[in-house]
């Protein structure tokens, strides 16, 4: 037998989680559903849950934080901030509605459920967010510069915001950190914020266009930042996602007018961290789960309100700045899926005891049917569109 399982030579373990990524991703593409999907059930299938091939160890928990921290750096980066200045009214718009609609009805979920109240504001700030998966497509399409579909990728700016301030609060009320102590750490992370705005742009500009440096050192300098910025948000008593998120919205408008090397950084991130992540999240969660009736029920409750709440915000925002119904169905389809900040403030929450096994199971679950949902309607609205 080549090896027993679990499999514990960290050589081996890190060669089938890359193999497998590799086979699983190929397969996914060729149906249109987004490689996350497969990727969580893959850790879902090898997992100690599972077939029990990989044990929950230092290989796949230390690339799957640094994947993490990855998702939210080009969470921040592949936001256009340029096009979102020029229609920043329709953008908080949408985004202040699309957080406002989902927030509260997915709280009063997680309270009908019998999450509590950290349990439940943590539910309300994972589904308030939501993941650009359909994107790419719609930038292929030509369409990234209309007037709806920057309102959306601009919401995605507020929403993800205010979900990870929400994370940030809960986790500091429930370690018992009473009263306003929470605005402690938010009103630093304010200051960090401000200054990192102010500073990191202007390195980046001079150290991306000099010359002297190589493409590599470069690489290494944008890597330096996340890096840096995610412990600087860690020490100050917030998450380092946040500071993550922040280092791609220092970086982004740099990063915009160097396509080769902005190409080069996702590419390195989502061949070999992005991925880790996701069979992480994966490895979490039982199989088992899927056969429980509860389970299915809380996740098909949830997707109701997610499609429910964001499309009353489109269909709100479509009326407040004239567009047309089929833009509407864009922005709202847009918004459906559920999985960068969603999984962050799930993973962070387990690790914290604040959300239980069977609310994250039926939040995978809501990610996978969203990540379906969201694509197809924004392929039918975008077709429309392009007319």
């Amino acid at each position: 037998m080549l090896a027993e399982l679990p499999i514990e030579d960290v050589i081996l373990q890190f060669a089938v989680v890359i193999t497998a990524a590799l086979v699983v991703q190929l397969l996914f593409e060729r149906t249109r559903v987004p490689g996350l999907i497969g990727l969580i059930l893959l850790g879902m299938a090898i997992g100690p849950g599972g077939a029990g091939v990989l044990p929950e160890g230092p290989v796949v928990e230390l690339f799957g934080s640094i994947g993490l921290l990855y998702i939210m750096f080009l969470a921040g980066v592949e936001i256009d901030l340029d096009l979102v200045r020029e229609r920043k009214r329709e953008a908080l718009g949408f985004g202040t509605l699309a957080f406002v609609l989902s927030f509260a009805p997915a709280f009063g979920a997680g309270l009908v459920f019998g999450l509590g109240l950290p349990g439940a504001l943590l539910l309300g700030a994972a589904l308030a967010s939501h993941t650009l998966v359909a994107y790419p497509m719609i930038s292929r399409m030509g369409l990234a510069g209309r007037r709806p579909i920057v309102a959306a990728t601009g919401g995605t700016l507020l929403t993800d915001t205010f979900s990870l301030l929400v994370l940030v609060a809960v986790i500091r009320i429930a370690g018992g950190e009473g009263g306003w102590s929470w605005l402690v750490p938010v009103a630093a992370l304010a200051a960090l914020s401000a200054a990192a705005l102010l500073l990191i742009p202007r390195l980046a500009r001079l150290i991306l266009a000099a010359e002297k440096h190589t493409a590599a050192e470069k690489a290494l300098f944008l890597l330096a930042v996340l890096l840096l910025l995610a412990v600087a948000a860690e020490a100050i008593g917030t998450e380092d996602i946040l500071g993550a998120f922040l280092a791609g919205l220092c970086l982004n408008r740099a990063l915009h007018r160097r396509e080769e090397l902005k190409e080069n950084l996702e590419f390195v991130g989502r061949m070999l961290f992005v991925p880790f992540f996701f069979v992480e999240t994966g490895m979490r969660l039982r199989l088992d789960a899927l056969e429980s009736a509860t389970t299915w029920l809380f996740a098909l409750a949830l997707v109701a309100v997610i499609v429910v709440s964001k499309s009353l915000a489109a269909a709100i925002a479509a009326r407040l700045f004239g567009y047309s119904r089929t833009e509407g169905l864009a922005m709202a389809s847009l918004s459906f899926p559920q999985a960068a900040a969603t999984l962050a403030v799930v993973v962070i929450g387990m690790e914290m005891d604040l959300i239980e096994a069977v609310t994250a199971d039926a939040i995978i679950i809501v990610i996978f049917l969203t990540c379906l949902l969201g694509p197809l309607l924004t392929r039918h609205a975008a077709r429309k569109m392009a007319g």
